[in-house]
């Protein structure tokens, strides 16, 4: 009787949609429409708010706030009972003919249908109800550019309509996360309540999928949970080669081709599946991926099974074939009963590409975590010298996910890493990578983000418009974008971020940090975008517009401020440096007081991190007690050392001629724009040449480095003075004064060594400003002593060498 009554209700309001175009939810102010739920059962767990109850909340939230007027919630079991005007949520509406037509995994699929006077909202989930809420919203004008209410745009209505419609609408991608990634003090708990309401309003998808529970770093704490087995039996870890060539079994890897460790692997999944309770065809996700970093087995066995093949990015052996083989191996002894587990690692570091050897398994995951390629790029980029490479990979997973269903998912960021101060956008990548990832087959993306919405604001916007609808073109979003953010204001708004866009892209620059900002970005820019600015200003109306404009032109005032630095910094003029780093320090403070929605709460840390220490050494060693007597040249001869074997070349040597050799620049330009990005590890050498002014005779003498990458060894006239140890971007100093001869020419020799092939991608070599000085004499000759010696047969060591 009660599906007779509810056929012969929804054939009622079929009936009537003939002469009912649209539903009045307000007219003039006050309503006339009602919101009509199921009640909540009374064994329905316990949730802050159920997903019908939320949807319900933000349509009356945003009608009041559009009219002034809220609508009446009716809970009732019987869809007879509804009359129009109505919203129909759930169940009820599913009832009533709102059958989603489009359906997912993720059970995300709606359906938006009006019949008669009654807007009828269904969905295959309570969840997917709430998001066909927010589609609504969306269609009523309200949108939310940023977390807050400052990004929230709601119309101003006195009366409201739902236009008739009927459409059914499902995700491109199951996984659509953008999270904030971890942080220091001050961190505030409304700052993650903002961020979760956001990303619902935009779709955000919270569906957990097996293919996301395969990333991660697990062989540093697999050896751990089985620390007796590993000491029981070294062979488990990894062997690994001392910097004085011998061979010893350590962690954080392990030997992945150990019988042994094969088999606690596969015992470690089956025990999961007992202690759960899990029959064993569930659906379930394991990592079986590598500790962060290097160290990875140059045992026979390993080496046998890899391919031979070196990462053109990082610099050391591929070791894909050897994960890979691994994962076959877990799920080949799992068998046919576990016929649901999946097992994977990142596609990352130096296990980033396509197998060469071994064709993988069809449940083996990848998930695509790209550090080692340009940030600034797209992986379609023509512009970048690194991205072909990984499109490249990810055509070849493609083919295999689409011929035998490998699961691919995308891990990834939304910041510039290690700097997220200064204009960056991801615009024009996501606009690009998000439909080419559909075409691969990938299910999601889960981005790690740093709030930082002055700079990340259109770009999250866009993210995840294209993660719900990929078919989308980018800049018509970032044009609804600001039409919506700036109103009357959005056509400078959109020429400035188009600008940045096409600044980025044509730079052509691959180094991350900082360290390229200078070639990007100058004061044209600035300029520019000051005028886009003011003009925008001026021409918005509302105060909301005008606030959200002044986020914008605060990030550009960063970059002004840091461009000031930059130039005080290449001009030697260290007291400047400092007022500048202070006014950055500041510029934070002030724009995080504001609304520290705005700024990265990492910045100051990052500042501290790779520049102050710089301003405050440079200040030290010039100014005071000390007096700056020679400035390095930028342009510096170079010898390159990709085997660091140079001491041994006597790379040192004072008699080595200079006139011929190639000369590279250090702190006007990077690696990367001087086309040596493939150079990834051994070392490179420095030469100079100068004598004593004599106002400086039998001074003491000392040397300032200002950064390097990673590790800088220091010569003067022959002598060898010491090493600042292994301190990557980090300023040190040298006492020269033993060496130096006040008479003559001086011959300076830096070894900078490249001790890890993780750090910065572009960057090689000196970094910053570095500077001879005279003064007090340093209480150590070098932050570190340094022996280099050779080793002989048996491992014995030879003598010191020079």
């Amino acid at each position: 009787m009660q599906l007779k009554t509810c056929a012969m209700a929804a054939l009622l309001l079929a009936a009537s949609s003939a002469t009912r175009a649209d539903v009045s939810l307000v007219r003039d102010g006050k309503a006339v429409a009602k919101i009509y739920v199921s009640p909540v059962a009374a064994d329905a767990p316990k949730t802050p708010e159920p997903p019908i109850a939320t949807a319900a909340r933000e349509l009356n939230y945003h009608l009041q706030k559009m009219s002034g007027a809220t609508l009446e919630i009716v809970e009732t079991t019987d869809a007879a009972s509804i009359k129009g005007p109505s919203i129909v949520l759930g169940d009820l509406a599913v009832k009533l003919g709102a059958t989603p037509r489009k359906t997912t995994e993720s059970l995300e699929g709606f359906r938006l249908i009006v019949k008669g006077s009654t807007l009828l909202i269904g969905g295959q989930s309570d969840r997917a109800v709430m998001i066909g809420a927010y589609e609504v919203l969306n269609k009523l004008g309200c949108d939310w550019v940023m977390p807050g209410e400052i990004g929230e745009i709601i119309p101003k209505k006195s009366t409201v309509k739902i236009k008739n419609l009927d459409e059914s609408q499902a995700p491109d991608f199951l996984i659509r996360n953008l999270w904030y990634r971890g942080y220091d003090a001050p961190r505030l708990p409304e700052e993650g309540a903002r961020m979760s309401l956001w990303l619902a309003r935009q779709k955000g998808g919270t569906y957990s999928h097996p293919a996301m529970q395969v990333g991660g770093h697990m062989w540093d704490q697999f050896i751990a949970r089985h620390r007796d087995e590993f000491e029981k039996d070294p062979t488990m870890y990894a062997l690994t080669r001392a910097a004085d060539g011998t061979l010893k079994r350590s962690g954080p890897q392990l030997e992945s081709t150990h019988p042994r460790v094969i088999e606690l692997m596969v015992q470690e999944i089956k025990d999961t599946f007992e202690k759960n309770k899990w029959p064993k065809d569930k659906i379930a996700g394991f990592p079986i991926g590598p500790a962060d970093g290097l160290g990875y087995s140059m045992s026979s066995e390993s080496l046998a099974i890899g391919s031979g093949r070196m990462d053109p990015i990082v610099g050391e052996l591929d070791r894909t074939d050897l994960l890979v083989l691994l994962g076959n191996n877990i799920l080949e002894k799992l068998g046919p009963e576990y016929s649901n587990t999946y097992v994977g690692f990142y596609s990352y570091s130096t296990h980033a590409d396509y197998p060469m050897r071994y064709k993988p398994h069809p449940r083996l995951a990848q998930i695509f975590a790209p550090i080692n390629f340009s940030r600034y790029h797209s992986l379609t980029d023509t512009n970048s010298k690194t991205q072909a490479y990984y499109k490249d990979v990810v055509e070849q997973w493609g083919k295999l996910s689409k011929a035998q269903g490998n699961l691919l998912t995308y891990r990834g960021y939304n910041w510039n890493l290690a700097e997220n101060m200064l204009p960056y956008t991801k615009l024009k990548i996501w606009g690009e990578e998000l439909p080419f990832y559909k075409k691969m087959g990938f299910i999601g993306h889960s981005v790690e983000a740093t709030k930082a919405w002055s700079v990340n604001g259109p770009s999250d916007y866009v993210f995840m418009k294209l993660a719900w609808n990929s078919n989308l073109d980018w800049k018509a979003i970032l044009r609804d974008y600001c039409a919506k953010s700036f109103g009357a204001g959005a056509a400078p708004m959109e020429r400035y971020f188009l600008r940045l866009v096409n600044t980025q892209h044509n730079s052509g620059q691959e180094a991350g940090s900082y360290s390229a900002m200078h070639l990007i970005f100058n004061d044209a820019f600035v300029t520019a975008g000051e005028k886009d600015f003011a003009e925008a200003t001026q021409l918005a109306q509302d105060a909301n517009e005008h606030i959200r404009i002044s986020h914008f032109s605060a990030n550009l005032q960063a970059l002004k401020l840091y461009l000031e630095y930059f130039k005080a910094t290449t001009n030697f003029d260290f007291p400047a440096t400092k007022t500048a780093y202070d006014a950055m320090e500041a510029h934070w403070k002030k724009t995080y007081d504001s609304n520290s929605d705005l700024v990265a709460n990492e910045t100051p840390a990052y500042l501290q991190r790779f520049i102050k220490t710089f301003v405050d050494g440079a200040n030290k060693y010039s100014s005071g007690d000390y007096k700056m007597i020679e400035r390095l040249p930028d342009a510096l001869p170079t010898l390159l050392d990709p085997n660091a074997v140079g001491h041994r070349m006597q790379f040192f040597s004072p008699t080595i001629r200079e006139d011929n050799l190639m000369k590279t620049k250090t702190y006007s330009s990077t690696w990367d724009a001087q086309g040596l990005v493939g150079l990834r590890t051994g070392a490179v050498w420095y030469r100079h040449r100068f004598r004593i002014a004599a106002e400086n005779k039998g001074k003491p003498i000392g040397l300032f480095l200002g950064g390097f990458e990673d590790e800088a060894r220091v010569w003067i006239n022959g002598v060898l003075i010491g090493t600042s140890g292994q301190r990557f971007s980090m300023p040190a100093e040298f006492d020269l004064t033993e060496a130096i001869k006040y008479d003559g020419d001086n011959v300076l020799a830096i070894e900078v060594v490249r001790n890890s092939a993780a750090n910065e991608i572009g960057l090689g070599g000196l970094l910053r400003p570095s500077f001879l000085f005279a003064g007090p004499r340093l209480e150590m000759k070098a932050p570190a002593p340094l022996e280099l010696r050779r080793v002989l047969p048996g491992g014995e060591l030879g003598e010191v060498l020079r």
